[in-house]
């Protein structure tokens, strides 16, 4: 029946093919994975066996089952793009995104004409932070498929959140021509019509799109979101609250998944608590930093909260030539998982002597080098706002680091993390609930203070509110603190910043000019923040801001 692992293309094989092929053109996957198992259990050998039953394991959810069918199918048929594409899919369920770009790319040297791989490859680009290489690939995909709808719609969502309307509408409206009430057709249009203060267009596109539409639980999320937006633009604060809470409540039933190894807010508690009892000597040193050669002339961590105004100064600093910056690239997260994780941990790193602490700084350069920016010489800034949590680990590897602390009133930090949409991970799930935001922003400034107390730090406090009223005046003192000219170009930081991370949600903000309609947001929904005003009272003073 085989040789060599090869099927014989006898009648009963073709058969056989040809009943798990039309199963699976039928998506009746339990009818394919029992006929392909059969097969297998009999001895018979063909990519497509294998492949029927990835499909049908990654159907059910069981994508680490489902890649290893695919693996055991390419085997047979290692060229196969379509296989490498399911693949690739599994690769980017389990999070292994630079793994699934390289599959990816073995696709496209086999069927480099293939538009649904230039999508799903853009689709893993955005992901990455690649934003101008995966607008790139969706312009190929599109440029291959012109009536590819979905495509079509994710590039004008991508335009309108750069706030190209025209290109975006025009791109939207031929989505739409395409595939009626196309979703993401529909949330870029609605990205234009709030950004020209058109509410209730948006509103009305939204709702009709939003009652009759069937979509992801992420293309809702985003659609309610944008529909919350658009409420709030009219002044209907009670309407557009109730909608961001019908978003997070529906996220949040599902995305308990997301949590399974803890969660983000118990984690910044132990640190804290570990730090309460720490002894400040034990955690200085005499180390200078080990200077890299070709290295920074001033390496920053840009931290603070979500959504106090990290990514506008990041882009005001990128507006200088001076200054070259990271987005939250996750640097730290592997030394985190090491020593931040367990007491254990911790006491290891406050002994973080020698030629172990030299090794962890060059790993950390070594991830900077390998996005491609040149730090040689310049002011290098890391951007990552909830490594305020590591700050034990900064000061431990970078004794000469400066920190940026970027401040913002406690109740328009928490309020703009509740209504914000965020990609679903275990932190971003502390959003979800009024409360658990409120309470995990109150443990993370608990920790920074502590940090403060016990760690030799070196942090600048920059306040958003401050910059808004006075840009130069406030631009000028970080500048100084990091050791670089105030450059005119920082005032049209909204033209001259090299690029906008689309994945933030301050993207459609920090690509317009300086406005303060961010300051006190949160007095609109008074009413119903009232549960969490209590929490963030103690912030809220201990900040100087004003308690009504």
């Amino acid at each position: 029946m085989t040789t060599g692992g090869i099927p014989g293309y006898g009648e009963t094989e073709r058969r056989i093919l040809a009943e798990v092929a039309s199963a699976v053109d039928t998506l009746n996957f339990g009818r394919a994975y029992q006929v392909a198992t059969d097969a297998l259990n009999r001895g018979m050998r063909h990519p497509a066996l294998f492949n029927a039953r990835g499909l049908t394991l990654h159907a059910a959810g069981r994508i680490r089952e489902a890649l290893e069918e695919f693996r055991a199918a390419l085997t047979y048929s290692p060229n196969d793009a379509l296989i490498l594409n399911a693949s690739a899919l599994c690769q980017v369920a389990l999070g292994r995104n630079a793994e699934a770009l390289q599959t990816l790319d073995k696709a496209l040297a086999v069927k480099p004409d293939h538009p649904q791989t230039h999508y799903r490859r853009a689709q893993i680009l955005t992901s990455l932070g690649e934003h101008e290489a995966a607008q790139a690939a969706y312009e190929r995909a599109i440029e291959l498929d012109p009536n590819y709808a979905e495509a079509i719609g994710v590039l004008a969502a991508v335009l309108a959140r750069k706030r190209e309307g025209e290109k975006a509408r025009a791109l939207a409206e031929r989505a739409l021509k395409l595939v009626p009430n196309q979703p993401l057709a529909v949330y870029a249009l609605a990205i234009v019509n709030i950004a020209e203060k058109r509410f209730v267009e948006a509103e009305t596109r939204l709702r009709g799109l939003i009652t009759e539409g069937k979509f992801s639980l992420q293309e809702r999320a985003s659609l309610l979101g944008q529909l919350g937006d658009a409420l709030d633009g009219q002044g209907r604060y009670a309407e557009a609250f109730a909608v961001y809470r019908q978003e997070n409540e529906e996220l949040r039933l599902r995305g308990i998944s997301k949590i399974a190894r803890g969660r983000a807010v118990e984690a910044a508690g132990h640190l804290a608590t570990y730090f309460e009892s720490a002894s400040p000597q034990r955690w200085r040193t005499e180390d200078n930093g080990d200077p890299q050669p070709d290295g920074p002339a001033e390496h920053i961590f840009l931290l603070g909260f979500i959504r106090s105004g990290t990514t506008l100064l990041e882009q005001v600093l990128a507006s200088n030539s001076r200054i070259v910056a990271l987005e939250e690239k996750g640097l730290l997260n592997v030394p985190s998982e090491n020593f931040l994780t367990s007491n254990e941990g911790l006491d290891g790193l406050a002994d973080l002597r020698g030629t172990a602490l030299t090794m962890e700084r060059q790993r950390y350069w070594e991830r900077v080098r390998s996005n491609g920016v040149d730090i040689k010489g310049k002011v290098f800034v890391d951007k990552q706002p909830l490594n305020t949590v590591k700050l034990p680990l900064i000061s431990r590897l970078f004794p000469r680091a400066k920190v940026l602390l970027a401040l913002r009133d406690p109740r328009d930090v928490v309020f703009s993390c509740y209504r914000r949409h965020f990609a679903l991970n275990a932190t971003m799930y502390e959003f979800l609930a009024l409360e658990d935001a409120a309470t995990f922003y109150a443990s993370v400034m608990r920790l920074a203070e502590l940090c403060r107390q016990k760690l030799p730090l070196n942090i600048f406090e920059h306040r958003y509110e401050d910059m808004i009223k006075d840009f130069d005046g406030r631009v000028r003192a970080v500048c100084d603190f990091i050791g670089v000219p105030f450059a005119e170009t920082m005032r049209e930081f909204d033209k001259n910043a090299p690029y906008v991370d689309l994945r933030s949600p301050s993207a459609t903000q920090v690509s317009r000019p300086l406005y303060s309609e961010g300051m006190g947001q949160w007095r609109h929904y008074t009413r119903e923040l009232v549960p969490i005003l209590p929490i963030l009272a103690p912030w809220v003073e201990k900040l100087g801001y004003s308690r009504d």
